[in-house]
């Protein structure tokens, strides 16, 4: 697998992710293990550091006057076991009956009086847990109140805290690791459909656009949608692209196979005037073959743009009085009364100026060609959300030809001696744009409309 094949694996992502967040997990319950953990053990050795402590308060005794300790031997073995400990016994004069005479505790008599009161400290440089207690002497030569004092090192309560946290951390590491391994299960469970389709488009011949039949779980089912319509529109293209390139290569071959059989015949010995005339038809031929490759172009870049062209703000009174300029020869075999009527206000759509250009062009060119005996005229219009750039001559019209043949490419009236490609252009652009391509008689002219949508969707 190569290094973008990495960053792009979905199972990969999706464990990399999860391991984060578990590891991140890991983490805060071991932090959290840990505090609860110290608070054991502290809330463990406590009850034993105050049991031990009530016990040499209990040991406490009077005699002669006299406040005495009998040490309880049982409570400092259970201390020491781990720890070492240290105590102080304080009659109520202040004389220290026993223990070390330097342990001193922060507690005030009030609180020792209520209960134990434990705090941390510190003695002979080692951390410490300090339990106070008060206790009643009831004997009026020894006074009132005795203080005991017992001090324990935390040795083995940070030690059982350890213990418990590497038992939490064992265990949260144990489900961590099956919690990944449950991941990998799931991911690659989960990403079988995507797998399926994988193989079936694999496996697919270059010109099989069909439906993936494969699977389709509920959140792949936009996706394979997508890929279904992506297919479906590729296969319209690709069969309108192979019908289009089937059908220029009919068209081509007859101006071609004509232009050979000129050129033949002027390499045969021939007089003069036969050979002007020849010339003349070669001329002729190569104009026609250049007309037609340049529709076949045309054509082709109309339909390629019909889905993919940038749409712009196009002021149609513009676009035609530039069109009809660049479109009518400066020379014409005829004389032909050219007029341009602009539409007042301006019709604004938002269309591909290109593709409009070329429709516009193709219909002025095949009105001039084919249609105008001595008048053309170009007028743009609008009425609601319908704007139009029409052509108008005064030719003979279609010649009784249906209007769904005229715009099908390369079908031509009876008379005409073009490529059948004009109008297709021109229905192909208004299509795209939400209109349609006209026809009518009005006033003894023939007239082509090019309707399109001012609101395209």
């Amino acid at each position: 697998m190569q290094r973008g094949d990495l960053r792009l694996s979905l199972r990969i992502r999706i464990i990399a992710v999860l391991s984060a967040v578990l590891s991140a997990g890991a983490v805060v319950l071991g932090l959290a293990a840990w505090q609860y953990a110290l608070i054991a053990a502290q809330q463990a050795y406590d009850r034993l550091l105050s049991g031990a402590t009530i016990q040499v308060a209990e040991n406490v005794y009077v005699q002669g006057g006299v406040v005495a300790l009998d040490p309880p031997v049982a409570a400092f073995s259970t201390l020491s076991a781990y720890d070492l400990v240290y105590y102080k016994v304080v009659d109520p004069r202040g004389v220290i009956v026993a223990g070390y005479e330097d342990l001193t505790s922060s507690a005030t008599p009030a609180a020792m009086r209520s209960g134990i009161v434990l705090e941390d400290g510190h003695y002979q440089n080692h951390p410490v847990r300090i339990a106070t207690i008060a206790r009643r002497i009831d004997d009026k030569d020894a006074g009132q109140w005795a203080t005991i004092i017992v001090a324990q090192t935390v040795n083995a309560r940070t030690a059982l805290a350890r213990d418990l946290t590497f038992k939490a951390f064992a265990v949260i590491a144990a489900m961590s690791v099956l919690a990944l391994l449950a991941v990998g299960l799931a991911v690659r469970f989960g990403l079988k459909p995507l797998a399926l389709i994988e193989q079936e488009i694999v496996g697919r011949r270059p010109d099989d656009l069909r439906p993936i039949e494969a699977g389709r779980p509920v959140e792949i089912r936009n996706l394979v949608q997508a890929i279904d319509d992506f297919m479906r529109r590729l296969s319209e293209r690709m069969a309108l692209m192979q019908r289009f390139i089937a059908d220029a290569a009919h068209q081509i071959r007859t101006p071609l196979a004509a232009l050979d059989a000129q050129v033949e015949l002027l390499s045969g010995p021939q007089g003069t005037r036969r050979r002007a005339e020849h010339l003349a038809r070669v001329r002729e031929r190569t104009t026609e073959l250049a007309r037609l490759t340049q529709q076949l172009l045309d054509h082709a870049m109309v339909t390629h743009r019909a889905d993919m062209a940038q749409t712009s703000s196009l002021d149609l009174n513009e676009v035609a009085k530039a069109t009809l300029a660049k479109s009518v020869p400066l020379t014409l075999a005829r004389e032909v009364d050219i007029a341009f009527e602009p539409a007042s206000p301006a019709p604004q759509i938002e269309g591909d100026a290109i593709s409009v250009r070329e429709a516009l062009a193709n219909l002025i060119d095949n009105a001039l060609v084919h249609g105008a005996k001595s008048r053309l005229v170009v007028a743009v219009g609008q009425a609601g959300d319908r704007a139009w750039i029409e052509v108008r001559d005064d030719g003979g019209g279609f010649y009784q030809v249906e209007g769904g043949k005229l715009v099908a490419p390369f079908q031509k009236g009876e008379r005409s001696a073009g490529s059948g490609l004009g109008l297709a252009i021109a229905d192909e652009v208004a299509r795209a744009h939400g209109g349609a391509l006209e026809f009518a008689e009005e006033g003894g002219l023939t007239v082509v409309r090019l309707c399109l949508s001012v609101s395209r969707e």
